[in-house]
């Protein structure tokens, strides 16, 4: 009795000590900071001739890159802990919290800890695998769904070689989640890396740097095998510090918006964040649309830090680090703008825990896909669209849980001039596409009318998506007003069929005379072109076969000088 009566009473004050300080949890593995030790960047390019020679096993084409927007199943931290434990309350309360011990101990002592904490501890899982560090954003799982329609995860070479830990570690998260893992012969980290879903990713230069074995051919050939990604942008880091990490400055908020870093008018790096937020709206997104560029500040010569792209998406939370710095209302504001119907959760750093300019909640947590996800893939109509066109949209729904899709539940929603929403059934038409017509409805369309609307799916898993993933609250839009580009000129342009998968065929009517047709990638690159004798009057054909999948821009000329421009869609 008195050997119990001790250990409860040891556990009562460890739990109040606990409860007012959380130095005992902060201090973890000091040897190893966030960056590159001068010792990890000299072994850097011993590292990337070692990866260029490992044998290469691709997941089954096509490849997708799973966004940290999509549908996740959980959360991955590491104990000893380097986040506030309010952030773990907090996760816990909306997701699966699976969090890396070292030893029986650390799991006995976390959840003492978590209990006194008010964590929901019917949400956490503790892993015994042994690990280097906290930050498992860096070292975490790659996720991506392969030609089979199976989620997996791709390993790629961890570029802190002083912490063999942390680099196997993602072996064993894999064979916990039971999912087949792919080892991509790239030095890269989790910092680095922002995705959208829909083959676009982006990076610092850092990708290059670190990889001197590599070309950069040779790095978007890997990157499209392994991760489906048709347009890599490789940019400059504005920020200028030794972590050379996107996360630290850029945040994909959804496929067509992303979260810049602004820094103010004096300091040096100005130009260099407007570059790059320049660079993001100049482009075009998956979708055929610019970017909607939101900006948040982000001076790390501030007394605070303003870590505020290095937030966490979860489903439909987004956790932002605050720091009681006098901008932390301002960035809430500035996520509440871009990601409407959203829950906003600022995570206040800890005495024990801060935030750094460099190294904030991002970078410490690593969401865990939903492998039995239910899948939706949609090209949006977005902008201004003639009265005469057809308005026609389609979508592939893929329950990745094997599950049936209810099919009364596979709907369209949809509202006119901000009236009353109102729902009609997607209809199958072969394999997991379906589509709707907008023309289908009974109504007569009006040159300024604005048309808002989201996709509806359900399995019989339980699982409920939209798109966009947030539904109502930020639908698409598009309005109809005027006419299109090819209708001002002469002739009208026939484009069939759109999506396309082996040949698209290109028509002027009257079989007026095409002088060229090229195709664009959305980088601006043409990938396929028809032109002079390859021309018949008035039609072409464009071989877009071994193209990968995703959005391009057709570009044509008629023996008038006329221009026509379509959107194309490669599946």
């Amino acid at each position: 009795m008195r050997k119990l009566f001790l250990t409860g009473l040891t556990m009562l004050l460890l739990s109040a000590v606990f409860a007012q300080n959380e130095q005992i949890h902060y201090d973890i593995h000091p040897k190893f900071p966030h960056h590159a030790t001068a010792e990890e960047q000299m072994m850097i390019p011993f590292l990337s001739q070692q990866a260029h020679l490992r044998d290469a096993i691709y997941p089954a084409a096509p490849a997708t890159a799973v966004a940290e927007f999509q549908p996740m199943g959980g959360v991955m931290i590491a104990y000893p802990l380097g986040i506030p434990v309010s952030l773990v309350r907090e996760l816990s309360q909306v997701t699966q919290v699976r969090v890396l011990v070292n030893s029986a101990s650390d799991s006995n002592q976390a959840k003492t800890y978590f209990n006194s904490q008010q964590v929901n501890m019917a949400n956490v899982q503790f892993w015994k695998i042994q690990h280097d560090s906290y930050w498992t954003r860096d070292y975490g799982p790659w996720f991506v769904i392969d030609g089979n329609d199976s989620v997996g995860v791709i390993d790629f070479v961890y570029n802190r070689p002083q912490r063999p830990n942390d680099d196997a570690a993602l072996e064993e998260v894999t064979e916990r989640l039971g999912v087949s893992r792919y080892e991509m012969p790239l030095v890269h980290t989790g910092g680095n890396y922002m995705v959208d879903g829909y083959g676009t990713a982006a990076s610092t230069l850092l990708v290059l740097q670190e990889n001197p074995a590599e070309t950069e051919s040779s790095i978007l050939s890997m990157t499209h095998n392994y991760l489906g990604i048709d347009n890599y942008m490789m940019l400059p880091d504005p920020l200028g510090e030794y972590i050379a990490h996107i996360d630290c400055w850029g945040k994909f908020l959804d496929v067509d918006k992303v979260l810049i870093g602004q820094v103010p008018v004096n300091d040096p790096r100005y130009s260099n964040y407007e570059d790059v937020a320049q660079t993001f709206a100049n482009a075009v997104t998956p979708w055929g649309n610019h970017y909607q560029v939101f900006r948040v500040y982000a001076n790390p010569n501030a007394n605070k830090a303003t870590p505020y792209t290095n937030s966490l998406i979860l489903n439909d939370n987004v956790f932002v680090p605050v720091t009681g710095n006098s901008h932390d209302n301002e960035a809430i504001a500035v996520y509440e703008q871009a990601m409407p119907g959203y829950t906003i959760v600022p995570i206040m750093q800890s005495n024990y825990t801060p935030w750094q300019s460099t190294d904030a909640l991002h970078c410490r947590t690593h969401e865990l896909a939903d492998l039995g996800m239910l899948y939706l893939k949609h090209f949006p109509l977005l902008g201004e669209k003639s009265i005469s066109e057809p308005l026609d949209i389609s979508v592939n729904i893929n329950a990745l849980s094997g599950a049936n899709l209810v099919t009364d539940s596979l709907l369209v929603y949809f509202r006119i001039n901000h009236g009353d929403w109102q729902n009609a059934t997607l209809q199958h038409t072969s394999g997991d596409e379906f589509t709707f017509s907008f023309t289908s409805i009974n109504y007569a369309y009006q040159n300024g009318d604005s048309v808002e609307y989201y996709l509806f799916a359900k399995d019989e898993s339980g699982r409920v998506e939209k798109h966009p993933y947030i539904g109502a609250a930020d639908p698409h839009v598009f309005s109809i007003g005027g006419v299109g580009i090819a209708e001002r000129a002469p002739h009208h342009l026939h484009v069939w069929p759109n999506p396309a998968t082996d040949l698209l065929y290109v028509a002027l009517d009257g079989n007026a005379d095409i002088v060229n047709a090229m195709l664009y990638d959305l980088q601006g690159r043409v990938v396929e072109t028809c032109h002079g004798a390859s021309l018949q009057s008035g039609s072409a054909t464009l071989n877009v076969k071994d193209l990968p999948a995703g959005m391009y821009l057709l570009h044509l000329t008629d023996a008038d000088g006329n221009e026509y421009h379509q959107k194309i869609v490669k599946k």
